[in-house]
C-alpha cells in the first residue's frame, strides 16, 4: 500500500514537472511578429522594410565608434524608409534614451535647447576621465574595472567625444523594460 503511494505521488511530481517545462518553453510560442525597435508614424511597431546602410569604410573613424542609431540621430546615417526624424526621436525619448535640457546661463540672447543622449562610453585602460567629463553633459555612473562611463551627452558633441583617441566606442543605454 505504501509503494503504491509513493509510486501515485512520483507519477504526480513528474505530470507536474513535465507540465511546467512544456508550458514555459519559448520555442513553443510563436515568434514575435514584430521586434522592430522603431514605431511607424501611426504609433505601432512596424518592420524596418529596405534599410538603406552606408558602407563603414565611408565612415571616419570617429563615426565608427558610433553605434548605429546614434548615426542615425545625427544625420551621418539616413533612416528607414518610413520613419523620420521626430519618429526616432519620440521612440528614443519613451525609451528614456533622449531628453532636451534648456540652459540659460549659455547664451545672453536666451535660452539654448541641448538635445541630450544617453550612452555608454566605452575607452581604453588608464583613459583620462576628465577627457570624457569635458565632452559629456552629465557623467551619471562609471566602471573604471570595465573602462565603461554611463552619461548624458550633447548630440552635437557625440563626434568630438568619438574623436578622442582613446574612445573604443559609443553606444545608446538600453534600459530593461517588462512586459
Amino acid at each position: 500500500m505504501k509503494s503504491i503511494k509513493v509510486l501515485l505521488l512520483s507519477i504526480f511530481v513528474l505530470i507536474l514537472i513535465g507540465g511546467i517545462l512544456f508550458i514555459s518553453k519559448p520555442w513553443l510560442s510563436p515568434p514575435p511578429q514584430n521586434s522592430s525597435l522603431y514605431i511607424c508614424p501611426s504609433g505601432q511597431e512596424c518592420l524596418l522594410g529596405n534599410v538603406s546602410t552606408l558602407p563603414k569604410e565611408n565612415l571616419s573613424t570617429a563615426q565608427k565608434k558610433l553605434s548605429t542609431d546614434l548615426l542615425q540621430l545625427i544625420g551621418i546615417i539616413n533612416l528607414p524608409n518610413g520613419i523620420s526624424q521626430d519618429t526616432l526621436e519620440q521612440q528614443m525619448k519613451q525609451n528614456h534614451q533622449l531628453k532636451w535640457v534648456d540652459d540659460t546661463a549659455v547664451s545672453s540672447n536666451g535660452t539654448t535647447r541641448h538635445k541630450l543622449v544617453y550612452v555608454y562610453i566605452t575607452t581604453n585602460e588608464n583613459t583620462d576621465q576628465d577627457l570624457i567629463k569635458a565632452n559629456t553633459w552629465n557623467i551619471t555612473n562609471s566602471d573604471t574595472s570595465f573602462n565603461l562611463t554611463v552619461a548624458w551627452v550633447d548630440t552635437d558633441n557625440l563626434q568630438n567625444l568619438a574623436m578622442i583617441d582613446s574612445v573604443k566606442s559609443i553606444r545608446t543605454v538600453i534600459l530593461p523594460m517588462s512586459a
